[in-house]
């Protein structure tokens, strides 16, 4: 049975992705400054991943917990690494993945994919709303590389009918990822 074994999995996987301990530290910080949860995200090895979390799983029907995140094109923290990956391997993740509709605003044409990743290399912040569930947003900005490791985001979810705060929690964001590098 699955269901009792899901915590020794969550930490064998943290053991295969650990995260710095200054990680944590980043994510309360900033999860206490934009009042919703904040996630750590990385793409290794083509493979794109909510490694650490402030909220607990399936807090109010969060819908982005720690694990694997097979639908990245429709959420801040994936489209952030997706623009982080070369043309190639972006290629690849999406050949391996598609780009499923989970809402009306969820993207599934390549080429508009490409516009909005473009725009977050730009802008160094991703926003999605509505995309992935239909109730929650997210915000998401790259952080700096550690010492060639893999591509990383700093994200938060919130429900979006609080999409007035959005500014305010993108500056949060990009604060914290200037001085966490």
């Amino acid at each position: 049975m699955l269901g009792p074994r899901i915590p020794a999995l969550h930490r064998a996987y943290r053991r295969r992705e650990p995260t710095e301990p200054d990680v944590r530290d980043l994510l309360l910080r900033v999860a206490r400054a934009a009042g919703t949860p904040a996630y750590y995200s990385t793409c290794r090895d083509g493979r794109i991943a909510v490694v650490e979390s402030t909220g607990p799983p399936a807090a109010d029907g969060d819908p982005f917990e720690a694990g694997t995140e097979p639908h990245a094109h429709a959420t801040a923290h994936g489209k952030v690494l997706l623009a982080a990956l070369s043309r190639p391997a972006r290629r690849r993740y999406l050949a391996e993945h598609g780009l499923p509709r989970f809402t009306e605003h969820t993207i599934t044409d390549p080429d508009r994919l490409e516009a909005e990743l473009g725009l977050v290399r730009r802008l160094g912040l991703a926003v999605s709303v509505g995309e992935y569930d239909p109730d929650w947003m997210c915000l998401a900005v790259p952080l700096p590389p550690a010492g060639g490791g893999p591509a990383r985001a700093l994200s938060v979810s919130l429900p979006t009918a609080h999409r007035a705060a959005r500014g305010r929690i993108g500056d949060v964001l990009t604060r914290a990822a200037r001085q966490f590098g």
